[in-house]
């Protein structure tokens, strides 16, 4: 029976699901914190105006047929040795 009793027990090491609850609503406050003060950040952005000045260039490629590979030969042997 003695085991029974200590089991109901909290242990020193064991963490209250007070402690808990309070890391998770820190947790959902900070996340919304940092969300809405990025948000933020977007909206007071402006936007940088493009380079409007036209360009041009000339582009060249010529396709080659793909090496020529040599037909290779080889011989491998192996030994296949029962566990000792």
């Amino acid at each position: 029976m003695e085991d029974a009793s200590q089991a109901s027990e909290p242990r020193e090491m064991d963490v209250s699901r007070t402690t808990i609850f309070v890391l998770v609503i820190l947790t959902l406050l900070i996340s919304i914190l940092g969300t809405w003060t990025v948000l933020s950040q977007l909206n007071a952005a402006t936007p940088v105006a493009a380079d409007r000045t036209t360009a041009s260039g000339q582009v060249s490629f010529e396709i080659t047929p793909p090496p020529v590979t040599a037909a290779a030969t080889g011989q491998v042997a192996f030994e296949i040795k029962n566990p000792e």
